[in-house]
C-alpha cells in the first residue's frame, strides 16, 4: 500500500507539492508514468542572478500557465496533462486557463487535482485504467 502525505491540520490544507508527489506514486502503481513540469522553480541569487535564470528558462521554453504534469498511459496516443494545486484555496491563473482551453481544443486530457487520489480518478474517467 503506497504511504500518502499526512493532511495538515492548517486551515489551508495539503500543500500542492505533497499533492503531486502522492499522485505520481498512486499513477506510477497503474503504470502511468507522470513528468513534473518546473514552472513554479524558485530562483536564486541576488536579483540580476535571478533574472538571469528565469530569462534562460523561459528560452529553454519554459511557458507560464503550463500544467504541472505531462502523464503517459500504458497506450499509444494517452496523453494527458493535470494541474496541481494545494487542497484548499488557490485556482487557475489567466495563463492555466488558456492552456487548459488550449489543450482541450486539441483533444488531450487536462484536469486540475487538489489531493492525490483525483489524479486515479482522472485517468479513470479518460478511459485510461478500469
Amino acid at each position: 500500500m503506497v504511504r500518502l502525505p499526512a493532511r495538515s491540520s492548517r486551515a489551508s490544507g495539503m500543500a500542492e507539492r505533497p499533492v503531486q508527489r502522492g499522485a505520481i506514486r498512486l499513477l506510477a502503481m497503474q503504470g502511468i508514468e507522470a513528468v513534473h513540469v518546473p514552472n513554479g522553480v524558485r530562483f536564486t541569487g541576488d536579483k540580476l542572478s535571478r533574472i538571469k535564470q528565469a530569462a534562460a528558462f523561459k528560452a529553454d521554453g519554459l511557458r507560464a500557465g503550463f500544467p504541472d504534469l505531462i502523464v503517459f498511459g500504458k497506450r499509444p496516443g494517452e496523453v494527458g496533462f493535470i494541474e496541481v494545486k494545494r487542497e484548499v484555496g488557490n485556482d487557475l491563473d489567466a495563463e492555466q486557463v488558456v492552456w487548459r482551453d488550449m489543450l482541450r481544443a486539441r483533444g488531450y486530457g487536462w484536469a486540475m487535482i487538489r489531493l492525490p487520489e483525483e489524479a486515479i480518478s482522472i485517468v479513470r474517467e479518460w478511459g485510461w485504467i478500469r
